[in-house]
């Protein structure tokens, strides 16, 4: 088996750049495009407006606390402005901040503070609604606490109460506690799970190296076509060595295209390494079962050029099947990758 992976590397040595590129295409695209993914990332984000009207240090705190928040691309225009963007769609929302809007949260109140104007068409505007009237209660809360202070010590300041109610806010807002619902048999901690457009990029990771896998196999092909395989069965009175190193060969060269793109992807994506190795891992196994399965099919299609086509044909629409999301998408490696148990 040696004897075969060392007659491959040969092969490769004869044209490294070429090789390496094609093993490495993956990483490359991943490394080089990463910024445009995230450019992509930040423009999908919900567009809404604010109008701070009342152009006080509680109505700047919230609006840059809310600029802050995931999700959400907040905009800061005119009140004409808004109104306009809103009825074109060009923003899913607007949240008008009202005059006398400091005044109104010092005496610890929140109605009619804020105009939430939308049109019949906003969807997403919620993930804004949320933000703001967590920032909103922040605001509140602190000013009421500041207000209870003076009520209760005469020398304290307004100030100090709200510095006092805010630092058991930090480092997140109470409001944006993620709770989960849990039974006394399951306690175990919520798993990571990819975002559609890491399951995306993923996938056609795996999809590249699957298919870089198939084409290896024509090498048997020409191997069985040339007479070559019929030499090497005559001297060596076996082929047990031959085929099981081009089956080692064949999960090499998947495992060395798929790895090193999804590690980097999810690496780049600042996601807890514990979770890109498992990730990763998961991935590489589930490639590796794939392949094998392609191997015995390959083998018991007769090892021929329409093997190899069914075979890429097959990896595609195990892709296509699973990302259009299909009645019986379980039975497709893709669906098996993005699936983790």
């Amino acid at each position: 088996m040696l004897t075969y992976l060392y007659l491959h590397l040969n092969k490769w040595k004869k044209r490294p750049f070429l090789s390496l590129f094609v093993l490495l295409f993956p990483l490359i695209v991943t490394v080089s495009l990463f910024p445009f993914f995230q450019k992509a990332m930040e423009e999908s984000a919900v567009p809404v407006a604010l109008v701070d009207e009342d152009e006080s240090r509680y109505s700047t705190t919230l609006t840059e606390r809310v600029k802050d928040a995931d999700r959400l691309r907040v905009l800061s225009m005119s009140f004409k402005e808004a109104e306009r963007a809103v009825k074109k769609g060009t923003i899913e929302a607007a949240f008008i901040l009202k005059e006398g809007f400091e005044e109104t949260l010092q005496n610890g109140e929140i109605d009619d503070t804020i105009t939430w104007i939308r049109s019949e068409n906003s969807t997403l505007d919620v993930f804004a609604k949320e933000a703001i009237g967590a920032e909103l209660m922040r605001l509140s809360l602190n000013a009421k606490a500041g207000n209870a202070l003076m009520k209760w010590d005469s020398s304290a300041t307004f100030e100090e109460g709200v510095q006092y109610a805010d630092q058991f806010w930090n480092p997140e807002p109470l409001f944006q506690v993620a709770f989960e619902k849990r039974s006394p048999e399951n306690v175990t901690e919520p798993s990571f799970t990819l975002s559609p457009w890491q399951g995306v990029m993923i996938s056609l990771f795996f999809l590249y190296a699957w298919i870089a896998g198939i084409v290896f196999l024509r090498n048997m092909v020409w191997d069985l076509r040339s007479g070559r395989l019929q030499r090497i069965k005559m001297t060596q009175q076996t082929t047990r060595a031959y085929f099981a190193g081009h089956c080692f060969v064949l999960l090499l060269v998947g495992a060395a295209t798929f790895l090193p793109a999804t590690y980097a992807l999810l690496t780049l994506s600042q996601t807890p390494i514990l979770p890109v190795l498992e990730w990763s891992g998961w991935g590489v196994i589930v490639l590796l079962i794939t392949l094998g399965i392609t191997w015995f099919l390959f083998m018991g299609l007769g090892r021929k050029n329409g093997s190899i086509l069914f075979l890429v044909l097959l990896a595609t629409g195990s892709f296509v099947w699973t990302t259009a999301q299909l009645d019986w998408a379980f039975i497709w490696p893709h669906h098996w990758l993005i699936h983790k148990p």
